[in-house]
């Protein structure tokens, strides 16, 4: 049997309040060639059950013998995927319908391989699956060299690319980069974006292709007072390594709206939980 277009990874601990809905998104989709890796933490809850209850044959579920910890679990279904392009999708997230096809459209057609990444716009969802607000990186299509891209996402003091589900790598890239760092939690997603950036362009996608949901058991929420500490961190890494050739206005400008938003996010996060 010959390997899949796209691996759909799901790591996911304790996660039986979503799963099923994460699960739905993905076998939804109009693009059929993909797997979906599933990695269970040793939940102690029915994550599993319910898992079971699909009988789809893409579907492949890993269970660990024991937790290994959350960020090993996202690199560990990685590990396990066989697609020439990979999306992680938290398990309580969600893809929305034509998110696979549009993204595997713009990496198919990349026959030279110059594009690297290829992100949409997505929803940020209650734990009701209510749409509150809605973000991405631009609202038309571009293709930005991966140097102007991280650029752009320092100046505008947040992941305006996007957390996993919005996202589509090469897998081959994974290769050269490694995988997530988990020193760096909550911005573990962008280190690994800028990182695959380093080895093509940023494809930006006008669609809303994903949904982020924010709830009491998501991961972003109990970080919530981390978040600018992490940030400022990082923002200071790219703009002390010289091969992201981070300008110093956007490093200034990075850190200022860096704690703007993560204040807002405070803010918000206390009217959903």
């Amino acid at each position: 049997m010959s390997d899949p277009k796209i691996s759909v990874c799901i790591p996911v601990f304790n996660g039986e309040e979503f799963i099923k809905e994460a699960i739905e998104s993905v076998l939804n989709q109009s693009f059929e060639d993909f797997e979906v890796i599933i990695v269970d933490n040793n939940s102690t809850d029915n994550t599993v059950g319910i898992v079971k209850q699909f009988t789809d044959p893409r579907i492949k579920l890993f269970k660990n013998d024991t937790n290994i910890g959350l960020i090993p679990n996202w690199n560990k279904a990685m590990e396990y995927s066989r697609g020439k392009y990979i999306k992680i999708l938290p398990a309580d997230d969600l893809l929305l319908p034509g998110c696979l096809e549009l993204q595997a459209e713009v990496l198919e057609k990349d026959s030279s391989k110059k594009i690297s990444l290829v992100c949409g716009k997505r929803n940020i969802i209650d734990k009701n699956g209510r749409v509150m607000f809605s973000r991405g990186f631009a609202k038309k299509k571009m293709i930005l060299s991966g140097e102007k891209a991280i650029n752009r996402v320092i100046r505008s003091g947040g992941n305006i690319i996007g957390e996993g589900g919005a996202v589509l790598f090469r897998k081959e890239i994974l290769e050269k980069t490694g995988n997530f760092n988990s020193s760096i939690f909550y911005v573990l997603d962008l280190d690994l974006w800028f990182k695959i950036l380093l080895h093509g362009d940023l494809y930006v996608l006008p669609a809303t292709v994903s949904a982020f949901r924010i709830s009491g058991s998501s991961a972003s929420v109990k970080v919530v007072k981390k978040q600018k500490e992490d940030y400022f961190n990082f923002i200071k890494k790219i703009y002390s390594s010289k091969e992201y050739k981070l300008s110093l206005f956007n490093y200034r400008t990075g850190l200022f709206l860096t704690f703007i938003l993560t204040e807002a996010k405070k803010f918000i996060y206390r009217f959903v939980v």
